[in-house]
């Protein structure tokens, strides 16, 4: 039995995002982005509203995780957030053993061992 619950964090599911939950998730920080703490100017700067702990490594998606965000911090922590995401699925498929065979195929390409035609076996 393991020490620690083992707890499946798979992708949540995303609401829409309406113009007064946008309105909202502005007024929440009153207009500073969570990532590089900096004032948004609203009318002059294009900004989205970012999830803190991304939906897709296990976020909620509600106002609690939610904030404005530049357009250019919230594009490298995508970046960032996709990398972690990818890393965690594989892991996840290594640990489930849904991976590819460990054993390569008799005689097959990545085998160490050849047959030839005239059924001779030598090594590769």
């Amino acid at each position: 039995m393991p020490f620690v619950e083992i707890e499946d964090v798979g992708t949540k599911a995303r609401r829409k995002l309406t113009p007064h939950r946008r309105l909202q998730v502005w007024e929440k920080t009153g207009g500073i982005c969570v990532l590089c703490s900096r004032k948004i100017e609203g009318g002059r700067e294009r900004w989205i509203a970012e999830h803190i702990r991304a939906l897709e490594l296990g976020g909620a998606d509600n106002l609690d995780n939610m904030g404005p965000a530049h357009e250019a911090c919230a594009f490298v922590k995508t970046q960032d957030d996709h990398r972690r995401a990818a890393k965690a699925k594989r892991e996840k498929i290594q640990y489930i053993g849904a991976d590819g065979a460990k054993r390569p195929l008799p005689f097959g390409r990545h085998s160490p061992w050849k047959r030839k035609v005239s059924g001779q076996i030598v090594p590769r």
